[in-house]
């Protein structure tokens, strides 16, 4: 479909719309799903016909780096798809944004990230795309099959140890099943292996890195100084690693940062509520 052609609603006039690409782009990717979501903003790209400036995340630039290099060995053109890594996102970000030439910025990150880009995009009034953080709530009602019900939150809090932005983030559960809901939860959660991705038995791995770590503690910490209670996890693994234990935190207080906040770990905070 290269476009439309079309008679004015009056029927006096013909209207000719045309599909063309909107020239370069600026695609920005996570660390969490470093190929996945290249592939998913450079794969509509090309199709479209337009060239791409890639910039990884500063703790992925290598699967980037391959990517790119096994899509010149598959055929496409050199300067098409041009990868540049840096430790400095704002540093490659803001010249590529004030250039003239950009026609596009595609972004998948944090929210505050995209509010800054989205900023620095308006002053050339930039085309964006923008796949921002999350805060999926799971909820539980009184009529539910439990065991159904935490075999759905585990699937959708530990995709990744948590840290997807598509991951549930707050647990609400009806009070008359809550007490029961958690517990189930909790032993759930606790029974999954933690270990290095390499071992065949692991079902959940590190985090990213200690800052990851430490940010989900600081969450947990704060909800339980609050009044929550970890009925499994709660505190970092021991020993070398950035591993933080699959953790259910009950009584959870509705001010409670850790319910507003994107965790990013495999943690789950659980509140209740009392009728829909």
């Amino acid at each position: 479909d290269y476009g439309r052609y079309l008679t004015t609603p009056e029927g006096k006039n013909k209207i000719l719309v045309q599909h063309k690409p909107v020239g370069p782009c600026l695609l920005i990717t996570p660390w969490n799903f470093p190929l996945a979501m290249a592939t998913r903003k450079v794969a509509p790209a090309v199709a479209a016909g337009c060239t791409m400036v890639l910039k990884p995340a500063k703790l992925t630039p290598l699967t980037a780096q391959l990517f790119a290099q096994t899509m010149l060995d598959a055929g496409l053109p050199a300067g098409v798809l041009n990868v540049v890594s840096s430790s400095s996102a704002a540093g490659i970000s803001r010249p590529l944004l004030a250039d003239p030439r950009l026609r596009k910025v595609s972004f998948t990150g944090s929210t505050p990230v995209g509010k800054r880009l989205m900023a620095d995009a308006a002053q050339n009034v930039l085309r964006t795309s923008m796949e921002l953080g999350g805060n999926a709530p799971f909820i539980v009602f009184e009529d539910a099959d439990l065991d159904k019900a935490v075999e759905g939150a585990m699937a959708a809090k530990m995709r990744n140890m948590g840290e997807a932005c598509t991951a549930a983030n707050r647990f609400l559960v009806q009070e008359s099943v809550a007490a029961e809901f958690t517990r189930k939860f909790a032993a759930a959660m606790g029974a999954l292996t933690t270990g290095r991705g390499t071992e065949p038995s692991t079902q959940v791995g590190p985090l990213i890195d200690a800052g990851a770590r430490d940010d989900v503690h600081a969450l947990v910490s704060a909800a339980v100084a609050a009044g929550a209670t970890a009925v499994t996890g709660g505190s970092p693994a021991d020993g070398p690693g950035y591993f933080y234990p699959p953790t259910v935190l009950a009584n959870v207080p509705n001010n409670a940062a850790i319910l507003g906040q994107e965790i990013f770990g495999p943690v789950a905070p659980v509140t209740t509520f009392s009728t829909e």
